[in-house]
């Protein structure tokens, strides 16, 4: 059978293991993925000194194994449908420093050095860069539609800089 958009055989890495009981996946030593029905893992990524969440996105099989066998962060676009070296545009690179798997082995969580200072395409350093008002912080009734707080108020550096040429990747 054919591989889905974004999606590599698993049969043709060496690196992964067979998924064949509950408990080999686990409580086993064995990396054995479990990719969703459209080929991804979501992954999630933390500064490895500091522990701050930098950003959520997903990795198809190729970009996993990029992601092991170079040391660096690679993820899928979901809207470019390609692997995407995070860095290789704006210099801003994702060295792994640790790289997990929770415990049904069907999310990533990697801990990185960044370098250059920001994750977030927008320019800020954490893709996180925004509160959502919750319990007593909200009116009542709540105003419609709920109004975010910026948590990070200065960009690290100029989208329109980095990207001259790139269409933005956010999908309305």
């Amino acid at each position: 059978m054919a591989a889905r958009p974004g999606e590599q055989e698993l049969e043709s890495s060496t690196i992964f293991g067979e998924r064949k009981t509950v408990e080999q996946v686990e409580e086993g030593t064995e990396l054995a993925p479990k990719f969703d029905a459209n080929g991804l893992i979501p992954a999630v990524t933390t500064d490895f000194k500091s522990g701050e969440l930098l950003m959520h996105g997903y990795m198809n099989a190729e970009a996993l194994t990029k992601t092991i066998e170079t040391g660096e962060a690679h993820y899928f676009s979901r809207s470019r449908q390609a692997i995407w070296h995070k860095g290789a545009t704006s210099g801003l690179t994702q060295k792994v420093r640790e790289l997990r798997i929770d415990d049904d082995q069907d999310c990533i969580w990697m801990r990185v050095d960044v370098t250059g200072g920001a994750s977030c395409h927008v320019g800020y350093r954490s893709c996180f860069y925004r509160t959502v008002p919750f319990g007593t912080e909200i009116a009542n009734p709540p105003a419609r539609p709920l109004e975010l707080t910026f948590t990070e108020t200065e960009k690290v550096f100029d989208p329109d800089e980095i990207y001259p040429d790139a269409p933005n990747p956010t999908k309305l």
